[in-house]
């Protein structure tokens, strides 16, 4: 029989439930900073070498216009 903190400590389950909900707002909120972090720096280094400002949607969606080498195989 497999014995779980719910089963050998059922007082405290709902707190769990809160620690867990808890976790992953957290984790929404860092990976909102990141996205938003990396957006910046995509913005800043692209406002230093001069190019095009980033265009954008009534959404308020950023939508990044990319070309990428391609390779001697044509890939």
């Amino acid at each position: 029989m497999s014995s779980n903190f719910k089963t050998r400590h059922p007082d405290f389950a709902s707190i769990e439930n809160h620690i867990r909900r808890a976790h992953a707002e957290r984790q929404v909120a860092i990976a909102s900073m990141m996205a938003e972090g990396i957006v910046a720096a995509v913005r800043g280094i692209g406002q230093f070498f001069g190019n095009q400002p980033v265009k954008r949607t009534r959404a308020g969606t950023v939508v990044v216009k990319a070309s990428l080498p391609r390779n001697a195989a044509g890939i």
